[in-house]
């Protein structure tokens, strides 16, 4: 990102930064990282500079409306005026200008080559021809990516975005929610199947996330949802089918992520469990104008260590994570992002009664790492505490847990709230 500019004037045909007007209205040094959508806007016309913080892409578009400026600029002939704009659009510093009495609008994007003009009748028909390249060319495409690596705000690989939710939900199903359940003697296991046939169970969740990233708020709802199909012969064997469902607000731009996956859990021994799975996942967001599918593969481990008093499991888990072109009303992108995650997690489990019910308090630490395209926060860790019922394999009851979590990355903070029961 260049530091040193100051300003945008405008020049015939083109975009030019030099003077110092603009340089009051935005911190261009930290165009990624403060928000997702910053503008400053000039009247170069009478030389005067207003902020501008919108939370969504078409937010950022409209300001350069007619109705818009005559209410940042009140007397400015908005028709006829010089105005430049600088701003952060999906965290990339983006330019945009009309030159005096003309309606041609000029947009450029110094990091990604892009330069641009539009011509319509008035300067909001200009407006409306951009908005149509944005959705139906490929700079959103060529922005996500940008985005996915340098911000903390992208919705494929940003906090509460679709690859960590999605490797966040893989390793939960692989090793959090099922390190207890899973360990057990194979003949204790068949022995105690309900007439030699295990019941199936419903999962149903919810997690709730709230944190800032910088100024910036950020808020998170997830609906775990899965069926798992136990085994008659050794419940411990589970095909499990799954439906995450997220929301996310982040500033006031809101997204909607969902993936169906289905793994499967093989007990290697009376202690080790290993879960392969595969899920495809997708990512819509107008406000961020972003929409993007997501395939993954998984392998997880979950190895459980019983101690007196006390149990210790151990949790591995590896990802590829690999975006595809997803269509979705206008939009239809494909951001072209491939990383490999790392979880790893140590969990200790503590039998505890509770109004003289037998439970599990379970006290966790995660650490989660990426490979090959490195978002933003390429690392994060996280700690959480979990009260449940005990937990088995081949148990035909249901059983709920509930718990608080803390994560820490680059981006931020999150404190997270998570419930499950499955019966």
């Amino acid at each position: 990102m260049n530091k040193n500019i100051a300003t945008v004037v405008v020049a015939a045909g083109g975009l030019l930064m030099a003077g110092t007007a603009a340089a009051t209205c935005l911190n261009v040094a930290n165009v990624a990282t403060e928000r997702p959508y910053t503008l400053s806007i000039s009247d170069t016309t009478l030389g005067q500079c207003a902020s501008v913080m919108p939370s969504t892409a078409e937010g950022f578009i409209d300001a350069l409306k007619h109705t818009q400026l005559h209410n940042i600029f009140p007397g400015a002939n908005n028709a006829t005026d010089g105005i430049s704009a600088l701003g952060s659009f999906n965290s990339l510093l983006t330019q945009l200008n009309f030159a005096p009495s003309s309606t041609q609008l000029n947009f450029a994007i110094p990091d990604l080559g892009i330069n641009k003009s539009f011509n319509g009748l008035t300067r909001d028909e200009s407006l409306e021809q951009f908005k149509d390249y944005l959705k139906k060319g490929d700079v959103i495409g060529k922005i996500m990516k940008y985005q996915a690596k340098n911000s903390p705000f992208s919705p494929i690989t940003g906090e509460g975005g679709l690859i960590p939710t999605t490797m966040s939900s893989d390793f939960n199903d692989s090793f959090s929610g099922v390190a207890t359940h899973i360990a057990a003697p194979a003949a204790l296991a068949k022995e105690a199947s309900q007439d030699g046939k295990a019941s199936n169970l419903v999962g149903l969740g919810v997690s709730y996330g709230s944190g800032k990233i910088n100024d910036t708020s950020t808020k998170f709802l997830s609906l775990p949802l899965s069926y798992t199909f136990r085994n008659d012969i050794d419940p411990r064997r589970q095909l499990v089918l799954q439906l995450p469902i997220t929301y996310s607000d982040i500033g006031g731009a809101k997204s909607i992520q969902a993936g169906f996956g289905v793994a499967y859990r093989f007990p290697m021994s009376d202690n080790w469990t290993l879960t392969p799975g595969i899920k495809y996942s997708v990512v819509g967001s107008e406000d961020l104008a972003t929409v993007a599918g997501l395939y993954s593969a998984t392998i997880g481990s979950a190895y459980v260590i019983p101690m007196t008093g006390f149990d210790i499991a151990i949790g591995n888990m590896l990802g590829i994570y690999k975006t595809g072109k997803f269509s979705s009303g206008d939009y239809s992108f494909n951001p072209d992002v491939t990383t490999t995650g790392m979880r790893n997690g140590i969990m200790l489990l503590q039998p505890v009664t509770v109004k003289g019910d037998k439970m599990s308090l379970e006290y966790s630490f995660i650490d989660a790492r990426y490979f090959g395209d490195k978002p933003f926060a390429n690392s994060s860790q996280e700690i959480g505490i979990t009260l449940g019922t005990n937990k088995s394999a081949f148990s035909a009851r249901s059983f709920l847990r509930a718990g608080l979590g803390y994560a820490h990355s680059k981006s931020g903070n999150t404190w997270k709230l998570n419930f499950g029961y499955w019966f």
